[in-house]
């Protein structure tokens, strides 16, 4: 089909729809960075990566619809001019989150416009939850690859270029004149180890390093390095999208893997920093600290801003030495996702089986090693009462917690949440999936208005933040390393709702 050779490929990790306050992120894109090292491994290496966010980090511009809602990042014309200039013979666009939905979705139909018979994949998390729908609307999505792609997308192209039968490949989704016709999802991979590191040298990583703001901004130097180190959440949260999209069973790389895989990023990139984004890194402690031991003479800053499983492990005594471990690695602050501050509702409604005393016994151990703890928390569940928030702002003003976050419920795709929204038709008025933040309400309040709801969130935020600055002064400094780079200019980062 293209007399022999290889096809030209080209990844687009597309700009970001977000509330206009917001805190502008731009870490390097893992999930497509992976993928293209795959490709690079199964032969292929005419690859061009395209990361909207970084390539044009401060084009923003408010959206005219009066939502109060921003886009940033490179526009569809200069992503269709690279497209073009590279001479591509496939496209794929990520759309991990609901935000990156709409502007992944504006990217095909401008691709489209000009080379209609270029043909556009689709996938990541939201694309994997949503992948009937956005068949059936959007017609410039020619396919979506639904679930881990690792070994789906070089299996795709092999057979899409080589008039092979695409149609039984795992995970795909396709139309067959109006009909859309679905595969089961690919079995999740077991063998972490046999993944090839990220892409990351197909990535202008200077970039990164200059704009300074990854998944965590509070950096004390802006050469950090990111990295997954697993896949897979063996719990329950009826909010989270993750087991849906990487399964329940708790997957992982060898801990000399990860070694290895830092101490890379040290010699190629000459990084300062390191930040571990896993959804659940304590799960194993001993290999915790196997992988601390093995990278403390790197001489790192270390943060885990994705939060770690607060009651992980049960014994005080080897939760403590793991603690020991981050901290003489280099390990400077962890988040704790309590969420909700009464245990009952936690359990037997949010699905989250966590004692939340835990969550004080290690924001304790953490201060007692000299390490900072982000706490987050949410308010707006569906039917949630005054009185259950008001057990959720009194839990919150006792965790004594370094600084905080407040955020919105969004109801994702693919959860439990989602499909009782849905079921009660509590979606807000003109709420529209691709426009979902932790910023806004999401999802029709109880007993109060969306605004008063709003601004209690708002408040418990900012009373928590400026309460821990006062009593934690010391921890307020550290936090002072943020530059706090929003589209409203100079602000603290941890004061903004939904961060």
């Amino acid at each position: 089909m293209l007399n022999g050779r290889k096809p030209r490929i080209v990844l687009v990790t597309p700009q970001v729809v977000g509330a206009s306050d917001q805190v502008r992120k731009a870490p390097p894109p893992l999930g497509i960075a992976s993928l293209a090292a795959m490709l690079e491994q199964k032969g292929y290496h005419d690859i061009l990566l395209i990361d909207a966010v970084m390539e044009d980090y401060d084009n923003v511009t408010p959206l005219e619809d009066g939502t109060g809602f921003i886009k940033y990042g490179m526009p569809n014309n200069k992503i269709v001019e690279k497209i073009a200039d590279f001479q591509a013979d496939i496209v794929g666009l990520s759309s991990l989150f609901s935000s990156h939905t709409e502007c992944a979705i504006g990217i095909a139909d401008a691709i489209k416009a000009s080379y209609p018979d270029l043909p556009v994949i689709f996938g990541g998390n939201h694309a994997s939850q949503m992948c009937e729908e956005i068949l059936r609307d959007e017609k410039s999505i020619d396919f979506v690859l639904a679930g881990e792609a690792d070994y789906t997308l070089p299996e795709f192209l092999e057979k899409f270029f080589n008039d092979g039968d695409i149609h039984e490949i795992d995970g795909l989704v396709w139309r067959e004149g109006s009909t859309i016709r679905r595969n089961p999802r690919p079995a999740y991979i077991k063998d972490m180890n046999a993944l090839p590191y990220p892409a990351w040298h197909l990535y202008d990583m200077e970039k990164y390093f200059a704009i300074g703001m990854p998944h965590n901004p509070f950096v004390e130097s802006n050469r950090v390095g990111t990295i997954f180190t697993s896949r897979g959440c063996p719990s329950d949260c009826f909010f989270c999208s993750s087991p849906g999209y990487m399964g329940r069973q708790f997957r992982a790389m060898s801990s000399e893997r990860v070694i290895d895989m830092v101490q890379r990023l040290v010699d190629d990139y000459d990084i300062h920093e390191l930040q571990v984004l896993d959804d659940n890194f304590t799960v194993n402690h001993r290999r915790v600290i196997d992988i601390c031991e093995g990278i403390a003479h790197l001489n790192l800053r270390i943060t885990f801003p994705n939060a770690i499983k607060a009651d992980m492990p049960r014994d005080h005594e080897k939760r403590f030495q793991m603690y020991k471990a981050m901290r003489d690695a280099g390990g400077a602050q962890f988040g704790l996702s309590p969420e909700h501050g009464d245990p009952e509702y936690l359990k037997s409604v949010i699905g989250k089986d966590m004692d939340l005393t835990e969550v004080n016994a290690s924001c304790d151990m953490a201060h007692e090693l000299g390490m900072l703890v982000h706490a987050n928390f949410m308010m707006g569940f569906p039917f949630e009462t005054a009185e259950l928030r008001q057990k959720t702002i009194d839990y919150a003003r006792t965790l004594g917690a370094d600084s905080y976050s407040v955020s919105l419920v969004a109801p994702l795709p693919g959860t439990p949440l989602w499909d009782i929204v849905k079921k009660n038709d509590l979606f807000i008025e003109g709420f529209n999936v691709n426009r979902m933040v932790l910023a806004r309400v999401n999802i029709k309040p109880h007993d109060i208005s969306p605004e008063e709801l709003y601004s209690l969130a708002d408040s418990l935020n900012r009373e928590l933040n400026e309460t821990a600055q006062k009593v934690r002064p010391a921890a307020a400094e550290k936090y002072k390393l943020f530059k706090g780079k929003s589209s409203e200019g100079d602000r603290k980062y941890h004061f903004i709702l939904g961060s």
